[in-house]
């Protein structure tokens, strides 16, 4: 935590001549969390990143006189932004909503603007370590409205900003007056350094994610549900055409495959049409966020039994609510790798993550990613890694090894045994996989 009023407690160094800054104030004009500073030598003004978000890894300083940026690691998409925004502030005057839930003299406050969606809800993931950890703070959340309805019960207050997730990163002259005024009404003031990364330990998302529609009557009896997590910026295959090419092929196999499957598409976009001819197509796309959508998508998250999406944020709250996660990770993104999957709280084992996560990386548009390899490793993930969690989980209570027992005696276990030298696409392999299925995801 980083107290910012009644005093600041920070330091800084000219970048010039290395002197000790002075910080006059903290200035809070977007996503980025700064102090206005003074060289006691120079006296250049200074905006410098408090260690917050990405700054935590990336910090810049700018120049107030020259806009000039000084960083140490050449990271442009994030310190170029410092520079643009300073130079066109926004003139327009938006100001916070505040949604108040009890009075505290004593606050938190978590910044989860941002220009990109997925860096957001990341951010707004490390409220609940204050509210475990701190309950002596009120959280205060300055969040977009797209985000409201997941921030989690307990938080002193909400500060919605009304504007899109995308325009997170300008400079707002109104916020930085109204933040700047908001810190004197409380006793003290101290702000998160909202990691862009938390650990899968420091979240549970079913504190974000709750009170769902009810879609048992959409999906029952069908099993296993497959989710599809649709985009049009990052398409699965060079053009659009071959994307809905990709979906429908392997919206048919696993048709075939399972004949009870319930195929769900979400997500912004609905220019591949995909033709219902087998297994039930539920789709659920749109051109515009809204509240009601993105709460229906999450149901059908959560009851998912596989996630396939293409890398991006799309994938966060999929990979953190369903099952079990497929993911095509195009050559561009492969540095990016993990940082869209929201890992189970306090995962048992570490091998859960590799029986659960897969990725197939292709070249950086896919299209060599044919839609049979996807198909397999779905039919791999849902039939091998509910089998082996029992299996790694052997010696570890007398419980799980009965459970062992009664799988090994079962036919079931032999079909598990065999996938290998079985064509998934054998019907009467598949009904035997299904049921198969149902039974371990009711033993869980």
């Amino acid at each position: 935590m980083i107290r910012i009023f009644p005093d600041i407690e920070f330091n800084a160094q000219c970048p010039i001549d290395a002197a000790e800054l002075h910080i006059k104030d903290v200035v809070i004009p977007g996503m980025r969390c700064l102090a206005d500073s003074i060289c006691p030598i120079c006296n250049t003004r200074y905006y410098v990143d408090l260690p917050v978000g990405h700054a935590l890894w990336f910090p810049t300083t700018l120049n107030q006189s020259t806009a000039e940026i000084y960083t140490q690691f050449g990271v442009n998409w994030f310190s170029q932004r410092l520079r643009e925004s300073f130079l066109e502030p926004v003139e327009v005057e938006p100001i916070p909503i505040i949604h108040k839930f009890f009075d505290a003299d004593r606050i938190i406050i978590l910044n989860c603007l941002d220009f990109l969606y997925g860096h957001s809800l990341l951010k707004l993931l490390n409220v609940q370590y204050y509210l475990d950890n701190h309950p002596e703070l009120g959280c205060c959340v300055l969040a977009p409205t797209q985000l409201l309805h997941l921030v989690p019960k307990g938080v002193a207050e909400i500060w919605e900003f009304p504007i899109s997730i995308k325009e997170g990163w300008k400079w707002y002259l109104s916020l930085q007056n109204w933040m700047s005024k908001q810190f004197t009404n409380y006793k003290e003031c101290f702000l998160s350094p909202t990691y862009p990364h938390p650990s899968n330990q420091a979240y549970d998302l079913t504190r974000f994610v709750r009170d769902l529609p009810n879609i048992l009557d959409d999906i029952e009896p069908h099993r296993p549900v497959i989710l599809f997590s649709y985009r049009e910026d990052r398409p699965w295959g060079n053009t659009l055409k071959k994307q809905q090419y990709n979906l429908q092929k392997l919206y048919n196999q696993l048709s075939t495959i399972f004949p009870a499957l319930v195929f769900v598409l979400i997500g912004f976009g609905q220019q591949a049409k995909i033709h219902a001819a087998g297994a039930r197509l539920i789709d659920l796309r749109t051109d515009k966020f809204c509240v009601e959508c993105d709460r229906l998508w999450l149901a059908y998250m959560s009851a998912a039994d596989c996630a396939v999406g293409v890398h991006g944020s799309n994938m966060l709250l999929p990979s953190g609510l369903a099952r079990s996660t497929v993911e095509l990770v195009p050559r561009l993104r492969v540095g990016n790798t993990v940082q869209d999957f929201l890992f189970p709280w306090k995962m048992k084992d570490v091998r859960d993550a590799l029986l659960f996560y897969r990725m197939i990386y292709g070249n950086n548009n896919l299209s060599d990613i044919d839609p049979v390899k996807v198909t397999d490793l779905i039919v791999n993930v849902l039939s091998y890694s509910a089998y082996n969690v029992i299996i790694f989980g052997e010696g570890t209570s007398n419980e799980l090894r009965e459970r062992i027992r009664i799988l090994r005696e079962s036919e079931i276990y032999k079909c598990a045994l065999n996938v290998d030298r079985l064509n998934i696409r054998d019907l009467s392999f598949s009904r035997r996989l299904i049921n198969y299925l149902i039974k371990i995801i009711q033993k869980f």
